[in-house]
């Protein structure tokens, strides 16, 4: 299909669809739009929320599973589980994306992305996507947006989880847990493991703008086990005290030198909160995250780079009259890098001092925002947004906004040492955006629809030149981009669909962004007998290209899943599913091969 028949095909899938961009929960409760609880339906942000429900019903091995063709969000991995994975939303770069995990910025200091690939399923309670501008909240980094994922919490009479899966390459699977609470205590635990012997996930001996690619013909494997758990307790003065815990270690084997990573995923936190007063709410949060790659050869260590990040977050909400809600906070980040590369510099602080002020006014909502963000290696940035929403009916919002967001230089970008063919570059200056966007959202029914038009202008993009040895800051690039998608729930029948149509470019050159599609869908379709249960999912994305230059181009691909359950007795079920079901031979980065048709089956214990 040539580029002007896939877009008009993506086209007359929005006029059709009429389709939304939100996956919306009846009662959802999202936090990451302003910080501070606000139903789905009061937000004035582009949101997407994956419930639990979702996880279960869609049955992902990964957390990219999850997330490929949801509104505006781009994923590009280096082969099947466990493989380098990269998020591009809305068009921007894979480090111009935050991704938090109860509250925590997560993610790589050397390289400025978050290892989504070693986040499991298991673990997660639900994930928010909101997209667009953040940074006036959360500082550096969100000029996409921000991934924000809950793990498990307790509520209620103790439950009890247990689920065994096998499935094609070799792949075991398995997780147990048990949550509940008790007074003013609330628990949760949960251990999972994930293995597959996996397949060889890149074309041996091909050839490449670098050479040959490696001849390996091995399977590539992946081992993920992990541990999560909560625990807080609320007292009668209304004060509340609680931690939480996530930790995934495991390997993942590849081609070349290093052929193999163990990696540590893990998030530690610590809260205090309670009312001050009448109208004023106050949370204290001690955080730290960690991401280590130990890369190794033939089970040798190479190279090894360690990131850990200590925060500090004090956040204060005062309600003023029954119209107003002033939000005030600071942030302390300290990012440390421990690395068998000598970087020039391995420590950086950053402190940021927010607030947003969200009025309602009869039909109208106003959500401003402002930050002030002082880094030690890189400056200062001052960052903001204005949010303006008018309701229509009771069924309908038009929203019309504007924000500006930074992304912070990693430790790669400034400090990595002159090497022969890349050094770092401490002159660099923060990329710096712009988004203009507009949207409607409405509710009839048993349909939620929502569609948002958007321009977002990236300054001083910071680009590798080859010549030089070393990146730079280059003029501007520009994303356009329109996102849409419809949830329908009928009887025992649940639609959900969306679709995203970009266009992007560097405005230096004029080339399209690389490793980003221009269209991408996906269409959800399940149905219920009792305890029967059927669905599907449909997927497809346009073509992109894999280089800079624009000279490899990656076709583009269609994929169907198909999943059934049944309940065999009260709180047992048995699951089944079948990816790629007519075996798409597909590559979403050049020499890496995805997944072909492969089938999974699991036995799951839920407390009734």
């Amino acid at each position: 299909m040539n580029k002007s028949a896939s877009r008009s095909l993506f086209l007359t899938l929005l006029a059709l669809g009429g389709t939304s961009a939100t996956a919306w929960a009846d009662d959802a409760i999202v936090v990451t739009a302003t910080r501070t609880a606000r139903s789905v339906d009061d937000t004035l942000a582009p949101v997407t929320v994956i419930t639990r429900e979702d996880i279960e019903r869609l049955q992902p091995a990964t957390l990219p599973d999850l997330l490929v063709g949801q509104p505006g969000v781009d994923l590009v991995a280096n082969g099947g589980f466990g493989k380098n994975t990269s998020v591009f939303l809305r068009g921007t770069n894979s480090n111009q994306t935050l991704v938090l995990i109860d509250g925590v910025r997560v993610g790589s200091a050397t390289t400025g992305a978050a290892a989504l690939q070693y986040i499991p399923p298991e673990q997660i309670d639900r994930i928010e996507i909101v997209r667009g501008p953040r940074a006036g909240l959360y500082g550096a980094d969100a000029i996409g947006g921000v991934i924000h994922i809950f793990t498990r919490r307790g509520q209620g009479d103790p439950r009890f989880n247990f689920t065994g899966s096998v499935g094609s390459d070799t792949t075991r699977a398995g997780s147990v847990g048990l949550s509940g609470s008790s007074g003013g205590t609330r628990y949760a635990v949960q251990a999972a493991y994930f293995g597959t012997e996996g397949y060889n996930v890149q074309l041996d001996g091909a050839t490449t703008p670098f050479g040959f690619t490696p001849d390996e013909p091995d399977d590539d494997g992946y081992r993920n086990g992990s541990v999560g758990g909560s625990l807080s307790h609320r007292f009668n003065s209304g004060l509340e005290l609680g931690v939480n815990a996530l930790r995934a270690a495991g390997q993942t084997e590849y081609d070349g030198v290093p052929n193999e990573t163990d990696f540590v995923q893990q998030v530690l936190g610590a809260y205090a909160a309670m009312p001050v007063l009448a109208g004023w709410f106050s949370r204290l949060s001690v955080n730290e995250s960690r991401d280590d790659s130990d890369n190794l050869f033939n089970d040798e260590v190479q190279t090894l780079f360690d990131s850990q990040r200590r925060q500090m977050t004090w956040q204060n909400d005062v309600s003023i009259g029954e119209a107003q809600l002033l939000t005030l906070g600071v942030d302390y980040v300290s990012d440390e890098v421990v690395s068998t590369t000598e970087f020039a510099e391995t420590e950086r602080d950053n402190v940021g001092y927010f607030i947003q002020d969200q009025i309602r006014l009869g039909r109208h909502d106003i959500v401003g925002s402002l930050r002030y963000d002082d880094n030690d290696a890189y400056g200062e940035n001052t960052t903001g947004g204005l949010t303006w929403g008018v309701d229509l009916s009771d069924a309908a919002r038009v929203t019309a906004s504007y924000g500006r967001a930074f992304r912070a230089p990693t430790f790669n970008e400034l400090f990595f040492p002159d090497v022969g063919f890349f050094a770092g570059n401490p002159d660099l200056a923060p990329e710096e955006s712009e988004n203009l966007e507009l949207g409607i959202q409405m509710r009839t029914g048993p349909a939620r629809v929502q569609a948002s038009v958007f321009r977002n202008t990236i300054d001083d993009l910071i680009v590798f030149d080859s010549g030089a040895g070393t990146v730079g800051n280059i003029e501007s690039a520009r994303v356009v981009g329109l996102e849409t998608g419809i949830e329908l729930n009928a009887a025992d029948w649940r639609l959900y669909g969306a679709v995203t149509v970009l266009d992007h470019e560097n405005r230096d050159t004029g080339a399209d962004l690389p490793r980003r599609a221009n269209e991408s869908a996906r269409i959800e379709l399940d149905r219920s007998w009792g305890a029967l249960s059927m669905g599907g999912t449909v997927i497809a994305q346009g073509r992109r290209y894999d280089d800079a230059a624009n000279t490899v181009e990656l076709p583009g691909y269609g994929l169907v899943n198909f999943r059934a359950g049944l309940e065999i007795a009260d709180g047992w079920s048995v699951q089944g599913r079948i990816d790629n079901v007519f075996d798409k031979q597909y590559s979403l980065a050049d020499t890496y091969l995805q997944p072909g048709r492969a089938a999974y089956v699991s036995v799951n214990y839920r407390t009734p």
